[in-house]
């Protein structure tokens, strides 16, 4: 039986207008980010990535509209993210949308937990020497970015079978270029953005939810009938639009505002 090709996800920008009635009739947009591939293109170590002017100046007219909120959900630590991007009136979520602010601190068990898994993780070292395991304290991130494409598939095997003592207190997200061991008590991205629109004042504003990798499927959905938007090369996604590259969220990030600001 011949496998169905993936939809073919509509381009944000070739169909503007129709987002652009919905936003009219709202007034008002909560905008969630993703960073790294959305924002930013990728690095070849996270310290390396640079918000390119457009993108900061865009964001920053974004932050001070009295119609918009903007919101960074990303893997990266909170303050990664203060210091890359550091613009006044964003809101800032670290670690998948769990860490909001100085007080996000997990239980001495927990962290525990993290630095065996961490030890059980490190043999993979020396049989893929071009992994890399990063330590962000609350959570671990290790990359495949460097590793052969071909291999990818049996190190994710490999890292699955060595987290299984630690899968009542751990879980694992496969992302495009790495796999994050996170917490149980850091759900994901889409519980982020579901309780930050249930807040009165975002409601009844309309929803953009800009994301690149297989982590923020969960934003796409939390969404609903707002505008979900993959970034990147196509695949398989729950998104209703798709752009090619962050320079393109830059294009879409200057056409909304300025609809919300008609001159």
């Amino acid at each position: 039986m011949r496998k169905s090709s993936p939809r073919k996800v509509p381009d944000l920008l070739k169909n503007w207008n129709e987002v652009a009635q919905k936003v009219r009739a709202l007034r008002r947009v909560t905008i969630f980010l993703d960073f790294d591939g959305t924002l930013v293109a990728i690095a070849p170590r996270p310290e390396r990535v640079r918000l390119a002017p457009p993108a900061r100046k865009v964001l920053r007219r974004l932050a001070n509209h009295p119609n918009a909120t903007v919101v960074i959900v990303s893997g990266r630590r909170r303050p990664e993210l203060l210091e890359h991007i550091g613009i006044p009136g964003i809101h800032y979520f670290g670690l998948y949308g769990w860490e909001r602010n100085t007080k996000s601190s997990l239980p001495p068990k927990v962290r525990s937990v993290l630095r065996r898994a961490s030890n059980a993780l490190k043999p993979l070292l020396a049989v893929y020497p071009k992994l890399w395991i990063e330590n962000k304290r609350s959570s671990l991130s290790v990359h495949l970015l460097h590793v052969p494409s071909q291999l990818h598939a049996r190190v994710r095997r490999e890292i699955r079978a060595r987290l299984k003592p630690f899968q009542k207190a751990l879980h694992a997200v496969e992302n495009i270029r790495d796999v994050e061991i996170l917490p149980r008590s850091i759900p994901g991205k889409g519980i982020a953005v579901s309780r930050f629109l249930k807040q009165p004042a975002y409601r009844k504003s309309f929803p953009f939810y800009f994301g690149d990798d297989f982590s923020d499927e969960s934003g796409f959905a939390a969404v609903g009938r707002g505008a979900s938007i993959h970034v990147g090369h196509p695949r398989p996604t729950r998104a209703r639009y798709h752009l090619r590259s962050p320079a393109e969220v830059t294009k879409a990030l200057t056409k909304l505002e300025a609809l919300l600001s008609p001159s």
